[in-house]
């Protein structure tokens, strides 16, 4: 028989101890949190949960930091909202202590009568910093400090990022889904192409042709599919519509080529030309927020608006589409974990999944203790 078990079993996908422990996975590798076009404007800020720490990444006076978005003082959040730009400190909404880049609070009201906190004392009291880094326009945080450098985390696959970050314009369309699933239900939906047929027959299934390729390397991987001459077609005639420039490092693969960067982050692009990024974010044993953008490569000067607009809005709805056929699927697949005890059975098709699930287990020291 060429198929074989899963390295899991469906308790690996409901167990809070489970969680608990891939929570502390994720901890130890850079998670992406967004672009740094988000970021231009002074004072601009992010916020995300990362192995359910609240962080903040902001512009601090054009220099970026990450700290956890929780006052020191009685622990309101700094910043409400996921994205936005303030003017002045850093300031908590609750007493009004105001903390510099370092997470200091360099002001505190009443400080002298009630407080009486020295520089050192104002430092102890410092916010926690994460580790901050980026490649190109792509920008990552490490809750838990050490490990390799982002660089070397990504490995080859650096050079590829890169090219993205260079080629791809500002997204032209992102949102945050809540999915009712473990994290990895959504990962593992992601990296193969056998559920197609039955599930996207009118959506990705008019975009692939069905063939697929894998390369594992390291913790990643890469999946490299055909598209269908009518899609590729449609994409060449968009192109020329729109001046688009194909991205470099992708000269003369005309597919589609799936990048899952371990454990969580999941960077699709399609035939050079348009860049989808999700990342998949744990919120609960049985639940995840799947945020995506969607990016278009760089353009020549002179495009049409309206040209712009008919082509982003038809991939706009192309998106919706795959993603609501692929929430519904893996809300089932969540609801049927709940009921079995034993592991799936995994296809040769379906090798990038093994090779997935050897990697958390490798990270997680053969189990979830």
């Amino acid at each position: 028989m060429l198929a074989r078990p899963a390295a899991l079993t469906a308790a690996d996908y409901r167990d809070p101890a489970r969680f608990a422990a891939e929570r502390r996975l994720l901890a130890r590798h850079w998670q992406f949190v967004g672009f740094s076009d988000e970021l231009l404007e002074p004072g601009s800020w992010l916020v995300r949960e990362i192995a359910g720490e609240p962080v903040l990444v902001q512009d601090f006076d054009g220099e970026l930091r990450a700290l956890r978005n929780v006052c020191s003082h009685r622990f309101a959040r700094l910043r409400a909202g996921e994205a936005g730009t303030a003017t002045g400190p850093l300031r908590c909404p609750y007493h009004g202590w105001t903390y510099d880049r370092d997470g200091v609070p360099v002001g505190i009201p009443g400080n002298g009568d009630c407080f009486g906190l020295d520089r050192e004392g104002k430092r102890a009291l410092a916010l926690t910093r994460y580790e901050l880094d980026r490649l190109g326009r792509f920008l990552f945080v490490r809750v838990e400090p050490g490990g390799p450098s982002l660089v070397d985390w990504l490995g080859p696959h650096a050079t590829l990022l890169q090219a993205l970050s260079d080629g791809m314009s500002a997204p032209f369309a992102q949102e945050a889904q809540p999915w009712a699933a473990n994290w990895k239900v959504g990962v593992e939906n992601v990296l193969e192409v056998y559920h197609v047929d039955a599930v996207h027959p009118d959506s990705f299934r008019t975009v692939v042709d069905g063939s697929w390729r894998v390369e594992p390397s390291g913790l990643h991987s890469v999946g490299y599919a055909g598209i269908r001459p009518e899609a590729q077609r449609w994409w060449v005639g968009a192109g020329k519509r729109l001046g688009l420039i194909p991205v470099e490092a992708l000269a003369g693969v005309e597919g589609y080529v799936h990048l899952l960067l371990f454990p969580n982050l999941a960077i699709g692009v399609t035939a050079g030309r348009m860049m989808s990024v999700q990342t998949l974010e744990p919120t609960g044993p049985e639940t995840f927020t799947l945020r995506y953008r969607l990016c278009l490569a760089k353009a020549r000067e002179g495009a049409s608006k309206a040209a712009l607009a008919a082509v982003t809005g038809h991939l706009s709805a192309l998106n919706s589409q795959l993603l609501s056929e692929d929430r519904a699927v893996c809300g089932e697949v969540g609801a049927g974990l709940r009921h079995v005890d034993g592991a799936a059975l995994l296809g040769v098709n379906e090798n990038r999944i093994r090779h997935f699930h050897d990697m958390i287990q490798a990270q997680l020291g053969g189990g979830a203790a």
